[in-house]
């Protein structure tokens, strides 16, 4: 893109995490206005030179028909430079035929899930060519940018895309004022493992009964948690907070944040804890290892084990000093979460000037 334009972004990300995405691109010069096709507005953010396409119809074949048919109708705007979506199916497959139909730009943005599960499932065979034709792809980090190249996409179209968040929104909390000893937050589903941080947090509450836990999020497997911290008699120290619009305040009154996941890609509540001055205690998917590195600005786990959950509870909470020091280094990565870090990125696709370092 060579001169300031209009780009369509067709989504159906919750709110939190879209509005993360897209104000470093909203916030880039070269971006006029961004038409956003979505069942509905976000609610709790206003977005920058953002214009809505609401299709709120609840039966999906028709949403899907419907956001198509928008993403086409906008592709003939002659302002209309490209195409930015998050999650190949079914966005990124509306977005690349509209962006190809007008022989426009396209970018696929992949967060996590959407390359775990789709990508590297059965749906890859006829995904993969079609992520090879993008014009500019986006991911979490080094290992899912290297299993694209391997899996045949261009290296030069990959780039990482920082998460950034608004320091001043995530300022630094005082662990001394902290009610909860540990926080999740994520939809309550079984590839999160929360049933496996409750069984971890009933073994540390044996040593240390005043811990607290807190559970952000909602999800089918509610009611089967809460019956699982009745079993384990920690019914009392755990919180269940349910879905929140806002978890800033959630985060300042914890002291660690837990991510138990069987895979991720970089959960944006890790880094919102982290910009806190969570420590972080986490299993290595992902793109978490790139991002703490055990025992120097956080711990890491093995997926599954509870135990050793359990045991990195413990140490942090047995060690004052070794808690103090993993913050102070977790706390130094703030910078590296700028919306600018993230604003920057978006010259491969925009055409700006000095991109190749971001690639």
């Amino acid at each position: 893109m060579e001169s300031a334009g209009e780009i369509v972004c067709c989504v159906a990300l919750r709110d939190p995490i879209l509005a993360h995405l897209l104000i470093p691109l909203a916030r880039h010069p070269q971006v006029e206005r961004i038409w956003i096709v979505r069942p509905k507005r976000l609610e709790q953010t206003a977005l920058p030179k953002v214009r809505y396409v609401l299709v709120p119809t609840r039966w999906k074949p028709w949403r899907f028909l419907r956001m198509l048919w928008h993403c086409l109708r906008l592709g003939r705007r002659r302002q209309v430079r490209g195409f930015v979506s998050f999650n190949p199916i079914p966005y990124g497959l509306f977005s690349f035929v509209a962006a190809k139909l007008h022989r426009k730009p396209v970018h696929f943005g992949f967060i996590g899930s959407d390359w775990n599960v789709h990508v590297r499932g059965w749906l890859g065979r006829w995904l993969l060519p079609i992520i090879r034709r993008a014009d500019f792809i986006t991911v979490t980090g080094p290992n899912m940018r290297r299993e694209m190249i391997e899996r045949g996409v261009p290296a030069d179209r990959i780039a990482v895309l920082p998460h950034g968040i608004d320091l001043d929104h995530f300022a630094v909390a005082d662990p001394e004022r902290a009610r909860y000893t540990a926080i999740f937050v994520g939809n309550l589903i079984a590839l999160k493992r929360v049933d496996l941080i409750l069984e971890a947090f009933g073994r540390v509450a044996k040593t240390h009964p005043a811990a607290r836990l807190c559970i952000v999020g909602d999800g089918p497997l509610a009611p089967d948690l809460k019956r699982q911290a009745q079993e384990l008699g920690i019914a009392a120290a755990v919180d269940f907070a349910g879905y929140v619009d806002e978890v800033s305040p959630y985060l300042a009154d914890a002291r660690m944040i837990i991510i138990a996941s069987e895979h991720e890609g970089l959960p944006f509540a890790l880094i919102e804890g982290l910009c806190r001055g969570l420590v972080g205690v986490c299993t290595p998917v992902g793109t978490i290892p790139h991002l703490i590195a055990d025992g120097e600005n956080g711990l890491l786990f093995a997926r599954g084990d509870a135990e050793a959950l359990a045991q990195c509870i413990n140490r942090l909470l047995d060690n004052e000093p070794f808690y103090r020091r993993l913050r102070e280094a977790s706390l130094r990565r703030r910078g590296d979460f700028t919306y600018a870090k993230a604003s920057a990125i978006w010259e491969a696709f925009l055409g700006g000037a000095g991109h190749s370092e971001s690639l």
